[in-house]
């Protein structure tokens, strides 16, 4: 029963952060603060200071996929440990000859 209790509750909050609206969110004393100051303690989300959600959460994305090829493929340019780049050695092409053979 607990669990159920505290199942419900969680969704409400959750259902309720994308219904909150901007004016009430920094207000700690309104019951409409509620709803937002959950999302962003469970998600760190804060829709004035975020925008919308989803791109948030796609930036969120974008920042958890550039740590992981630093850290796993080291994909770093700032690392000085690469390989540089080696330039082909210069070799130069022949020209281009047309030959005719005239009578």
């Amino acid at each position: 029963m607990t669990r159920l209790t505290l199942g419900t509750l969680a969704l409400l909050g959750l259902f309720g952060a994308s219904c909150s609206s901007p004016a009430y969110e920094n207000n700690h004393w309104h019951i409409n603060s509620v709803p937002s100051r959950f999302s962003y303690h469970f998600f760190g989300y804060r829709q004035s200071n975020d925008g919308p959600y989803l791109q948030k959460a796609g930036g969120d994305l974008d920042d958890i996929g550039r740590t992981l090829r630093r850290h796993m493929i080291h994909d770093n340019p700032e690392n000085p440990l690469l390989p540089q780049p080696v330039p082909k050695p210069y070799r130069p092409t022949p020209p281009d000859v047309e030959f005719q053979v005239g009578k």
